[in-house]
């Protein structure tokens, strides 16, 4: 069940001012739901359409990354299809992360601390 709450003030020069929610693991899948076939989408993006669907300032960013990581590992998820800002995998398995953008066509680039999806930008939707 989604909650909603006042973004803590420790919190808003972050986040910013007003409420969040703190999204169910139904309304991610709501969400990753309407990405388009072949398209990724990232963390930000993907809380900030949750927030408007909501009417809030923001989806808080624990809770968000926190289901989608437990979502990760269910394929028919989507969740694997969300990277952070900079294009980076998210999951606490990089490696299955990896496996799954790969069985979809996405090129990874792992010669970095934190592997990343070649060229992200240009597949990016939402």
């Amino acid at each position: 069940m989604n909650k909603i709450q006042k973004i803590p003030s420790g919190l808003e020069k972050y986040l910013g001012v007003g409420e969040m929610v703190l999204p169910s693991e139904e309304t991610i899948r709501n969400e990753l739901a309407k990405l388009p076939e072949g398209k990724l989408t990232t963390i930000p993006m993907l809380r900030e359409s949750i927030a408007n669907q909501f009417g809030v300032t923001t989806a808080c960013p624990k809770t968000s990354l926190k289901t989608l990581r437990n979502m990760m590992e269910e394929k028919n998820s989507g969740a694997y299809k969300v990277l952070n800002g900079k294009g980076e995998l998210v999951a606490s398995d990089v490696e299955l992360q990896a496996e799954l953008l790969k069985s979809d066509g996405f090129e990874i680039d792992s010669s970095k601390a934190k592997p990343k999806v070649v060229n992200f930008k240009d597949k990016i939707s939402f």
